[in-house]
């Protein structure tokens, strides 16, 4: 009897340190973005022009010299901090492009190029508040108009906000829509020509979290709806009025809105990190998901676009907005946490300690990152693309840009940590993998000793309650691996957990595979000491 308390309280203590572990974990998680909204906080860097007035043409082009120097060199050093596998960045000036470089491989192993595609991520949002901006000055949209005016089948869990939510509405994110990862709604990896028709239908059973127009929510809904607006306005698919009134006139030949355009221009295969370590991904193209986070585009291409933006809508000798257009899309008109204010499909910023101010949006598909980043100030814009993501490297990915304007101002690039919460949930679930795995060796052991031993059996009472114990506590660490860990992302689900934080996902699901065998070890030794004879044996 001295032998089996010490195995029962060894197990009672065992269980109850997993769930000391588990609970917290949950507790941790930060309730940030799913998908598709990196780097919602203000950037710290700085940036401006890189010379005095009184300088001359010479020591202008000096200056910028050595700050694309500096600029290259700090880049090339964090791409091999953070294991970057390809990576693309340029400084646009006015109508120039001053500096721009690419480093390493894609996903099948070929060099970067400026030419190469990547998935742009959140940045997709600007180039759809721009068509929706175009259709107002064509005069075939009203920015203060019931989005039901253009889009009459919307259908929401609560038809009075339905009814009532605006075009700008839309575009800021103040409609109180919730993002929509949990249902399905997000990276659906879809190319069929009514795909995102299809995901916007599917919104009719999601409710409002916030009041309407109340407050900035970040929603991927927002710009599907937007989407497909753009396509019932002009009887066109998004992907085709965006190729032919903002990509062919801005001669991006390199980008992509559909899954056929994505095989055309080849757009590869990108990573996610996986303990540290960037694995290849490849999903499907998402054409149902451009309006919001999956239009492909070169780095060349994306220099036009931003000297389109610097430049009053015009690139050459194309004209794909008004400069009053293009104000209006960079002018903040919603606060948001963390400081900053949201406009029409950008963000805007003042720079801690310099007061210069930024317009920018980042973005991140599982398997890529985009940041764009304009000071209007200074005439200056900044592009940077990675062919990798974790949601837990979205910090150190998004402050390559603000870095690189901090650098062509002169000053120096500011260390950005990986989300550290994340970096402790992933170790505190390797810690319950392991201590799990403990569990269920000492389950087998003594299962299998029980059963040797030929001594007087337990009162079935103590085997029944003790086998309900087990199975109660190990259906808890189920229930929290796969549905109460994984809703702390923002609402996602463990699909959308293995999507952005893969080797989290594959965690969690460790969990709990190692809990129910433990359960089923727990139940079978149960049974069959409930099978032995009552006289022993």
């Amino acid at each position: 009897m001295g032998v089996r308390s010490r195995w029962a309280g060894m197990g009672t203590i065992l269980l109850a340190a997993l769930t000391a572990v588990l609970v917290p974990l949950a507790v941790a998680v930060p309730m940030g973005p799913a998908a598709g909204n990196p780097a919602d906080s203000g950037s710290t860097a700085d940036s401006g022009s890189t010379a005095d007035s009184g300088s001359s043409d010479d020591d202008v082009g000096r200056a910028t010299e050595h700050e694309i120097a500096r600029v290259e060199t700090y880049l090339r050093r964090h791409m091999a901090e953070i294991r970057i596998p390809g990576l693309a960045y340029a400084v646009v000036r006015g109508t120039e492009v001053i500096g721009q470089g690419t480093w390493g491989v894609d996903g099948d192993g070929a060099r970067v190029t400026p030419q190469t595609p990547f998935v742009v991520g959140s940045v997709s949002k600007s180039f759809t508040a721009l068509a929706v901006r175009q259709l107002v000055e064509a005069g075939r949209v009203e920015l203060d108009a019931p989005v039901r005016r253009y889009v009459p089948e919307l259908r929401l869990a609560d038809e009075s906000v339905a009814a009532r939510i605006t075009v700008r509405q839309l575009l800021t994110h103040t409609t109180g829509l919730p993002q929509v990862v949990t249902m399905g709604l997000n990276d659906r990896y879809d190319n069929a020509p009514d795909g995102l028709a299809r995901s916007v239908r599917d919104l009719a059973t999601v409710s409002p979290t916030m009041p309407l127009g109340e407050a900035y929510q970040y929603s991927n809904a927002n710009y599907m709806i937007l989407g497909l607006l753009v396509e019932t306005v002009t009887g066109q698919t998004f992907g085709g009025y965006l190729r032919e009134h903002v990509l062919d006139p801005l001669g991006m030949t390199h980008s992509a809105t559909t899954g056929a355009e994505a095989r055309a221009v080849g757009v590869p295969p990108g990573h996610r990190y996986y303990f540290g370590h960037p694995t290849r991904f490849d999903p499907p193209f998402d054409a149902s998901g451009v309006p919001y986070g999956h239009l492909a585009a070169s780095l060349s291409d994306l220099t036009h676009y931003a000297v389109a933006q610097l430049n009053d809508g015009r690139y050459g000798d194309a004209t794909v907005l008004s400069p009053q257009g293009i104000a209006e899309l960079h002018a903040g008109q919603v606060a948001v946490g963390g400081g900053g204010s949201y406009g029409l499909g950008w963000r805007e910023s003042t720079l801690d300690g310099f007061g210069d101010r930024l317009v920018w949006h980042a973005g991140a598909a599982a398997n890529y990152f985009g940041h764009i980043l304009l000071v209007p100030g200074s005439d200056l814009a900044v592009v940077i693309l990675s062919n990798v993501y974790s949601l837990a490297m979205d910090w150190p990915l998004a402050s390559m840009a603000f870095n690189v304007a901090r650098i062509m101002r002169g000053g120096e690039p500011v260390a950005a940590a990986r989300d550290s919460a994340l970096t402790w949930t992933l170790t505190g679930l390797l810690v319950v993998v392991g201590l799990l795995l403990i569990v269920l060796t000492w389950s087998v052991v003594r299962a299998v000793r029980r059963r040797r031993r030929a001594g007087v059996p337990a009162a079935r009472r103590r085997i029944v309650v003790g086998a309900a114990g087990w199975v109660v506590g190990c259906a808890a660490l189920v229930t929290g691996a796969l549905w109460a860990l994984p809703a702390m992302f923002d609402g996602a689900g463990l699909a959308q957990a293995m999507l952005y934080t893969m080797d989290i996902g594959h965690a969690m699901v460790a969990v709990a595979v190692l809990a129910g065998t433990i359960a089923l070890v727990r139940l079978a030794a149960a049974g069959y000491a409930l099978s032995r004879p009552r006289g022993g044996g």
